[in-house]
C-alpha cells in the first residue's frame, strides 16, 4: 500500500527532459568519448538499435510524466536516416529540442529539417581551429572540413549554434583561436568542456594527455583574462561551480546537472539516468517496451537513492561544499563510474581538495551554508 507521504515524494520529482542518445553508432573515432559508441559510416538503423516507433513510444510515455523537452545526442544522431521521423514527431507535439552533433553529416536537407522542427540550439563539436588539431581528437580525416561545412549550413538556416570544445593537452594552446573561429562562423556561444575520465577518456588520462586540475584552473584564469580584453562573446568554461566567482552576489554561470528531472534513453532502447548506461550496465533502469517508464520514474531504487541522498549525503569534499544544493555534486555518472557510488565526490573537486586547490570560501566549515543561502536568497535576480 502506497502511503500519502510516499505519493507526495513521487509527485515532487517531475520528468522535465529526456536525453535521447539516438544512435549507439558514430562516424568518428573520438579518443575521449564517454559513451564509447561503435564506429560506422553507414547511415542506417542497425539490428541492435531500437527502431523509431519504439523510441517514439518511449517518448510518449515520458510526455505523460510531464516531459517537455528532448536533448538529442549520440553516438552521432544524424547517422540514422529516421532522424527526420523523430523531428516530425517532436514538431507535431511541440516538444522543445536541442541537438548535439559532430555536424559532419549535416547538409542543407538536415539543416532545413532542424529549422522546421523549431530546434532551440545545435551544439557542434569543434576541437581546434584547423584540421590537424581537431582531428587529433576526432580520429577521422576530413572531419574538420565537413564540420565547418555543416556549421555553415546550420547558420544559413538561422539556427542557434553553440560550439563545444573538449579541452585536452594537445589543443589547449589553440582554444582561443578556436573561439575566434566560432565567432567568425556566427556561433552564438562556445562551451569549453573538461574531460571526465569515463570510458575512452581513461586511456587519455593514462597517457597524461588530460590536463591536471591545477593546469585546468590556471588555463581557466588565463582564458578569462584574454577574453576580458575583447568584445563580449558568450564563452562558458565547464568547471564545477565551486571554482567560479559569484557575480554581483548572483550565482551567474554555474553549470550543474539536472539529474532530478532527466532520464536517458539509449540507442538500443535501454533507459538510464543519462548516457552512462552505455558503459555501466548496473545503471540501466529498464528497456522501452518491456518496462513501464512511469514505474521506473516513480519506483526504481536507483532513482530513489538519488532523490533521497543527493545532495544531502554526498561524500568527500562534495559533502562539505556550500554549493552542493545547487550543483548536486555535478556529474553523478562520473562519480559512479570512477568510485562506484552515486554519492562519491566528483573526481575533479576531490583532487582539487586533496591538493589544496579547492576554494576555502566554498567549504561549509569556513563559510557556513546558512550564510551562503542567505546571500544568494537576497541577491538580485
Amino acid at each position: 500500500m502506497v502511503t500519502q507521504s510516499q505519493e507526495e515524494s513521487k509527485n515532487k520529482f517531475k520528468l522535465n527532459t529526456v536525453y535521447l542518445y539516438f544512435s549507439q553508432y558514430c562516424n568518428l573515432r573520438c579518443r575521449h568519448c564517454w559513451i564509447d559508441p561503435k564506429f560506422s559510416a553507414d547511415k542506417t538503423v542497425k539490428d541492435d538499435e531500437a527502431d523509431i516507433k519504439t523510441i517514439i513510444s518511449g517518448l510518449e510515455e515520458c510526455r505523460e510524466l510531464g516531459m517537455a523537452s528532448v536533448k538529442v545526442t549520440g553516438g552521432e544522431p544524424f547517422i540514422r536516416e529516421d532522424i527526420f521521423e523523430l523531428l516530425s514527431y517532436c514538431k507535431d507535439n511541440k516538444i522543445a529540442l536541442n541537438f548535439e552533433t559532430n555536424a559532419t553529416l549535416i547538409t542543407k536537407k538536415e539543416a532545413r529539417a532542424l529549422k522546421e522542427a523549431n530546434v532551440d540550439m545545435v551544439a557542434v563539436s569543434l576541437d581546434g581551429p584547423n584540421a590537424r588539431i581537431h582531428q587529433l581528437l576526432r580520429g577521422v580525416d576530413g572531419s574538420f572540413d565537413k564540420a565547418i561545412e555543416g556549421i555553415k549550413f546550420l547558420r544559413e538556416e538561422g539556427l542557434n549554434v553553440q560550439i563545444i570544445i573538449s579541452l585536452w593537452r594537445e589543443n589547449k594552446d589553440y582554444v582561443k583561436s578556436t573561439i575566434d573561429l566560432a565567432r567568425s562562423l556566427g556561433a552564438s556561444s562556445v562551451k569549453v568542456n573538461i574531460l571526465n575520465c569515463v570510458a575512452r577518456a581513461g586511456k587519455l588520462d593514462q597517457k597524461k594527455e588530460i590536463l591536471s586540475v591545477k593546469e585546468i584552473l590556471d588555463f581557466y584564469r588565463e582564458l578569462k583574462e584574454k577574453l576580458s580584453k575583447e568584445p563580449p562573446f558568450a564563452v562558458t568554461f565547464d568547471i564545477p561551480p565551486a571554482f567560479k566567482p559569484l557575480k554581483n552576489g548572483r550565482l551567474g554561470d554555474l553549470n550543474f546537472c539536472g539529474i532530478m528531472g532527466i532520464l536517458g534513453i539509449l540507442g538500443n532502447g535501454r533507459i538510464s539516468i543519462c548516457g552512462i548506461g552505455s558503459v555501466v550496465d548496473s545503471l540501466v533502469l529498464g528497456v522501452i517496451g518491456q518496462d513501464r517508464i512511469k514505474d521506473i520514474w516513480d519506483n526504481h531504487p536507483i532513482l530513489k537513492d538519488i532523490r533521497e541522498n543527493v545532495p544531502k549525503n554526498l561524500q568527500g569534499v562534495c559533502g562539505k561544499c556550500i554549493l552542493r544544493f545547487y550543483c548536486l555534486g555535478k556529474c553523478r555518472a562520473e562519480a559512479f563510474y570512477n568510485h562506484g557510488s552515486l554519492l562519491s565526490p566528483l573526481s575533479f573537486c576531490q583532487q582539487a581538495y586533496d591538493q589544496g586547490l579547492f576554494p576555502v570560501s566554498r567549504l561549509q566549515d569556513e563559510f557556513g551554508l546558512q550564510d551562503c543561502n542567505e546571500e544568494l536568497a537576497t541577491s538580485p535576480a
